[in-house]
């Protein structure tokens, strides 16, 4: 029976190895946090990073609209799938050993998407490079299992916040390196982060706790839970495009939906399954899970359409005219706020409970989302995004120390992998929402309508994340 997330702290540092070898042990836990905060920062650079670009990319590769569109949407994807599938690996054969090998990965597709000729070979390294999603998850793990008390504290501070910083300084610096260089040099500037983040993790990282003795990889699994995620993603992000009532987004989000439920029945009779979804039973971690969903769709809402907004002519009547890096300027301090959120979360927990700061989390995003509703402006976009994102740095921080928390040591990685996937979906459901939003909000007549409900649909989905960390307070108290 799971603890009641009111006791974060303590659980944590009780899931973390009694005794470590002497070779295991962490002679620097600053350089060592630094050094899995920095992997977790380029991985989550390269989730908006070709963000500003997609215009300038499609032009130069002679692509499509909706062809560009899926440099973005293959990296979601293959994330979506490799996050628990790597996360695995990782529980099997050792974290350490499993991050180096999917950052060392990620650094060769991100070279070879910095040379591509053409699109085919493009949207190829971006699925690649979709295996970056599980340094989430392992870096996590190993904090788990190498660090106790206010270090471990700390690292679930630091490493949940990369995301949503590196998410937010990722569109100001494409737009500055597409502005000044080109496209191709947003993959070479990652591409050398990355090497520089895995030549850390070589030096700083020791060797994680004993990993599960290795099985037979779970094949059936692997498959369902792959075909199962493609499937419910294409429907989710392909929606806009091929229609919502169309026989094609039915009928893949529909059959996306029976194989993971097959997933489900075949995991529960594997000895060792690729996701244990036993962890999952729990009502705790079900409304973990919802939260997840809010913390990863509503970002992305605002990422979507602000550029939109400040970028769109004076004389629309609400637009900014901004440049593609004034715009993403604007939207920084937001990002800084992520951060300052993350560190600020350990503190929160202690004097708050688990439950309590995602309540904290949830409610301060909703404030930021209903400012930028209420005041669509410079200004109000500065203010009202900066709040926002202190919301959303609490929420990646707590929704990962409650995973943790609450999933068996031994299956850290995997639990926070499939928790991912949950941010992930959330994530690529955000842009054809805002699209069919604004479609709808421009028929009312007044010009900077559609990006207000598109905020106030923000808003209304962090109160939806309010409710359920209310209902994981009540859960932990009846535990």
């Amino acid at each position: 029976m799971p603890m009641p997330p009111e006791t974060i702290p303590d659980r944590i540092e009780a899931a973390a190895p009694a005794a470590v070898p002497d070779h295991h042990r962490v002679a620097h836990p600053g350089l060592f946090i630094f050094a899995l905060s920095a992997v977790v920062f380029a991985f989550s650079l390269m989730q908006t990073l070709v963000v500003p670009a997609l215009p300038t990319i499609g032009r130069d590769l002679g692509a499509t609209a909706q062809g560009t569109g899926w440099i973005l949407t293959a990296f979601l994807l293959a994330g979506a799938v490799l996050s628990p599938v790597v996360g695995n690996l990782g529980d099997r054969l050792g974290h350490r050993r499993v991050l180096l090998a999917a950052v060392l990965v990620f650094a060769a597709a991100t070279l070879v998407a910095a040379a591509a000729p053409n699109l085919g070979v493009l949207l190829a390294a971006r699925v690649v490079q979709g295996v970056s999603t599980a340094t989430f998850p392992l870096a996590l793990a190993l904090a788990r299992d190498l660090l106790t008390g206010r270090q471990l504290a700390t690292a679930f501070g630091w490493i949940p916040g990369m995301v949503g910083l590196g998410a937010g300084i990722a569109l100001v610096l494409g737009g500055v390196v597409v502005d000044a260089l080109s496209w191709r040099w947003l993959f070479v500037v990652a591409a050398a982060l990355i090497v520089a983040s895995a030549a850390a993790v070589a030096v700083w990282v020791p060797r994680g706790g004993s990993p599960r003795a290795a099985g037979s990889t779970d094949w059936p699994g692997t498959i369902l839970l792959t075909a199962g995620l493609v499937g419910v993603l294409l429907a989710v992000s392909q929606g806009g495009a091929w229609g919502w009532a169309s026989p094609s987004t039915i009928g893949v989000g529909a059959a996306g939906l029976v194989l993971l439920g097959l997933l489900i029945r075949v995991e529960l009779r594997s000895a060792a399954p690729v996701v244990d979804v036993r962890t999952f039973r729990h009502g705790a971690l079900a409304l973990v899970s919802v939260l997840t969903v809010v913390i990863g769709f509503v970002p992305y809402v605002c990422y979507v359409a602000l550029p939109l907004l400040l970028q769109a002519p004076t004389s629309t009547g609400f637009g900014q005219g901004m440049s593609v890096t004034v715009s993403a300027v604007t939207m920084l301090p937001s990002a800084v706020m992520v951060f300052v959120g993350g560190r600020v979360t350990p503190a929160l927990v202690a004097r708050c409970g688990g439950g309590g700061t995602a309540v904290i989390a949830a409610a301060v995003m909703a404030v930021g989302a209903a400012g930028l509703a209420l005041w669509p402006t410079t200004w109000g976009v500065v203010v009202g995004f900066a709040v926002f994102g202190i919301g959303n740095g609490i929420g990646y921080a707590i929704c990962a120390q409650l995973v943790v928390a609450l999933s068996p040591a031994a299956e850290t990685a995997a639990a926070v992998g499939l928790n991912s996937v949950v941010r992930t979906v959330g994530s690529a459901a955000a842009a054809p929402v805002v699209t069919a939003v604004l479609a709808m909000g421009a028929v009312a007549g007044h010009p900077a309508y559609p990006y207000s409900l598109a905020f106030w649909v923000a808003a209304a989905s962090s109160l939806v994340g309010v409710a359920a960390a209310v209902a994981l307070v009540a859960h932990s108290r009846r535990a």
